[in-house]
């Protein structure tokens, strides 16, 4: 109980710290600009600044106001001109954009599983030479499709002993593909050991 209290107290008392401390950051920066900075800023973005004031002094006459000042003899007022960058000249309007074809629709993609690839076919094995078996293991070959391709073959006479060898060496995953040669009465982990060395 007392652990958790403290631990509430602590986190309470960092929250406000935290609070206040981000207050007075904000409050620092957030100094009002003067009317030198302001300008200097707006002349830097091509903006000029007007004050509501003087704008409202300067204000163009409207239609009524310009008949009773040439009624009266009086000269029109004319908007003061204000001090900063002259107004940049109005673009030209670009042509209309011709409509295009459309094009044709995205094919859907699949969302089923892909596809894996079977192993390849293994080929037959080259007749014994001098007592000696040539075998090409192919790409994902599993443990008893080798078992079965080295029984074909005849470099092995029992299939389940060797299974049982290969498994209990926790060979199932890790043979290699490629060519091999195996002689006639070679032991099962002789075999093994050919199978799961990775080539160079």
């Amino acid at each position: 109980m007392m652990k958790n209290r403290f631990f509430m107290l602590g986190l309470g008392i960092g929250l406000i710290a935290g609070a206040l401390l981000l207050q007075l950051m904000i409050a620092g920066r957030t100094a009002p600009l003067t009317k030198e900075e302001l300008i200097r800023q707006a002349a830097s973005l091509n903006l000029t600044v007007v004050d509501p004031a003087e704008a409202a002094a300067t204000a163009t006459p409207s239609p009524e106001e310009g008949a009773r000042a040439k009624a009266s003899g009086e000269p029109a007022a004319t908007p003061a001109s204000t001090p900063g960058v002259p107004p940049k000249p109005a673009a030209a309007p670009s042509a209309a954009a011709t409509p295009g074809k459309p094009s044709a629709p995205a094919q859907p993609q699949s969302t089923a599983a892909p596809v894996t690839k079977a192993p390849a076919t293994p080929e037959a094995p080259v007749a014994a030479v001098d007592g000696v078996i040539s075998l090409k293991i192919p790409t994902g070959i599993t443990l008893s499709q080798t078992a079965d391709l080295l029984a074909e073959a005849g470099v092995i006479e029992d299939k389940n002993k060797f299974l049982q060898t290969a498994n209990g060496r926790k060979v199932n995953t890790i043979i290699q593909y490629g060519s091999y040669s195996f002689t006639k009465g070679e032991s099962i982990n002789s075999i093994i050991d050919k199978l799961i060395t990775v080539k160079k």
